[in-house]
């Protein structure tokens, strides 16, 4: 297997690509029926109740609500104010990566000091073959590349000199830990499916369909599509556990096409733990250049 420095900021790519592109000047793509026939929704999680990754569509959105709509957007709006509660994140993800011409297994550590700083290290092999080390603060990415040896340093505002996009902190922490992506937006629909609630938003820049499982009020699902229509994604929480007290969704599946690129990231987590000690280590070593 093969890596370069796009593979070893795979993590980031995957995970930022569809958050952060509303922010940025993108020109509007066709639709992608190669991405939707390939990397289509797989039937998981419940998640047969909602559409594809093109669901969120302007014609759904236009149209004027009526009364039943209007009161049960009123009752579905306070969900979009839960979410998890915590301090610190410490947590070991099974990661499965795909792209046009990529394939990769990959094992994250993750930690997270909440709004403070984000420590990823990636591993590759079943964890014997070491191939980064993250570590994001809302102001600075730093990326060990253990295969090249490189260190690369640089500004949140720099951070497209390794991705194709820019890194969003706050959206990067949200997804990590299953919180509601972007808060805010204005209620436009919404939808009851029998076992799941839907809640469209829509605001400036991008709309939202998030799924709730009625049971707990759990996030099922998270469609967005961005206004020029650049990008498009369906994230799927699912096999929720109670951890430290808290509801966290130990599988995610991510479905995200992005200016035409499509990704598809299946997380895993078989380790998880909120509000205990984290520790960041990030030394450098001697021989690693700078770039």
């Amino acid at each position: 297997m093969k890596f370069n420095i796009a593979w070893v900021s795979v993590v980031l790519i995957a995970i930022t690509s569809v958050f952060t592109s509303c922010q940025t000047n993108k020109k509007p793509v066709g639709k992608n029926l190669w991405f939707e026939k390939k990397y289509a929704i797989k039937e998981r999680f419940g998640a047969n109740t909602v559409d594809t990754p093109n669901a969120v569509k302007k014609e759904e959105v236009t149209k004027e609500p009526n009364n039943d709509k209007v009161m049960l957007m009123a009752n579905l709006a306070p969900l979009l104010l839960n979410e998890i509660n915590y301090k610190t994140f410490s947590g070991k993800a099974k990661m499965h990566y795909e792209s046009n011409e990529q394939k990769h297994d990959l094992v994250a550590h993750i930690r997270i000091n909440k709004d403070n700083a984000i420590w990823i290290n990636v591993t590759a092999a079943a964890g014997m073959v070491s191939v980064a080390r993250i570590y994001i603060t809302p102001d600075s990415l730093l990326l060990l590349n253990h295969l090249q040896k490189e260190i690369h340093k640089l500004a949140i505002a720099d951070a497209n000199k390794l991705l194709p996009i820019p890194v969003n902190f706050s959206l990067l922490q949200n997804l990590l830990i299953g919180n509601l992506l972007q808060k805010g937006g204005t209620p436009i629909d919404a939808t009851d499916f029998g076992g799941t609630w839907t809640l469209s938003t829509e605001d400036a820049d991008m709309y939202q369909q998030i799924g709730f499982n009625k049971t707990d009020s759990t996030i099922r699902t998270m469609q967005m599509r961005t206004k020029d229509d650049s990008t498009q994604a369906m994230m799927q929480y699912g096999a929720y556990e109670n951890t430290n007290g808290k509801q966290f969704a130990t599988e995610r599946v991510l479905t995200i096409s992005n200016k035409g690129e499509p990704h598809y990231l299946d997380m895993n987590f078989n380790k998880a733990e909120f509000d205990q000690p984290v520790e960041m280590p990030f030394n450098i070593p001697k021989n690693y250049k700078l770039k």
